[in-house]
């Protein structure tokens, strides 16, 4: 059955579409400087298993490249959370955050609680620590050009061809430093644990990212943390896709179908 929303244009704006309108809905949040599209593979992979992925389109980037980049937190995350409340109902739905998304993702769900808003059937986070002892990218927005672009191709973190034009890295620039500046100026405010369920995927093969620090998460909800191994590194959406998705699908969705 098709999901149905009553939902402003502004509040569109801010979630898209990527892979059906059907299925139980998962909000997606990608990592630091990235857009929507980042999880455009992750979506047609999670599709065939029924769920159909929102990513948060942010200002800065892609189709709102003219709009100025969001560098406070509390703002952006006040923001996506009155655009993603226009489209909920009474349908489970969840959250998925990415490496950086992850930290927006919980802001965003801790605000739903604090507005007695509709909760999601549970969090999935990718890569990314504890929110209260995630290491912050305080200098990364402040490295000259660049040395920017020489850490982001060293870690990963941008595609290989976005590294090699310079017309492209000139239009992702800003938001790859407002994203920085957003999540190095972050200030964890102590509140409950949340009572919805929290997934933590990570890369059995990430060098990059602490056990402990994932585990960290189970301070954050009121239930049994659920940690799950990837086999991967760091960037599981772009080098683990299909396995992450079969991840998610197993954890989130009661008695999935084939998920061979």
């Amino acid at each position: 059955m098709a999901n149905t929303f009553n939902s402003g244009e502004a509040e569109q704006r801010w979630f898209v579409p990527l892979a059906g309108y059907t299925g139980m809905r998962m909000f997606g949040f990608p990592h630091a400087g990235a857009g929507c599209a980042q999880l455009a593979g992750f979506a047609q992979a999670l599709r065939q298993h029924g769920i159909a992925v929102w990513s948060a389109n942010l200002p800065g980037r892609q189709a709102r490249l003219d709009e100025p980049a969001r560098t406070d937190f509390a703002t952006l995350a006040d923001e996506l959370t009155d655009a993603l409340a226009a489209h909920l109902d009474d349908q489970p739905y969840l959250l998925f955050g990415y490496c950086g998304g992850a930290l927006l993702a919980y802001g965003v769900l801790r605000r739903l609680r604090d507005r007695s808003l509709p909760l999601p059937a549970r969090l999935v986070v990718a890569s990314y620590d504890a929110p209260d002892i995630a290491r912050r990218p305080y200098s990364l927005a402040r490295l000259p050009t660049a040395a920017l672009w020489s850490y982001l191709l060293e870690t990963g973190g941008v595609p290989p061809e976005l590294g090699a034009s310079t017309k492209l890295r000139d239009l992702a620039e800003p938001a790859i430093r407002a994203d920085f500046t957003m999540l190095g100026g972050y200030r964890h405010e102590p509140g409950l644990p949340l009572p919805v369920p929290i997934t933590v995927c990570y890369g059995g093969r990430d060098e990059e990212t602490r056990r402990g620090a994932l585990l960290g998460w189970r301070r954050h909800s009121t239930h049994p943390i659920d940690l799950r191994a990837v086999d991967g590194g760091h960037w599981l959406v772009e080098d683990a896709c299909a396995e992450l998705a079969r991840t998610v699908v197993s954890a989130a969705v009661p008695e999935p179908a084939d998920l061979a």
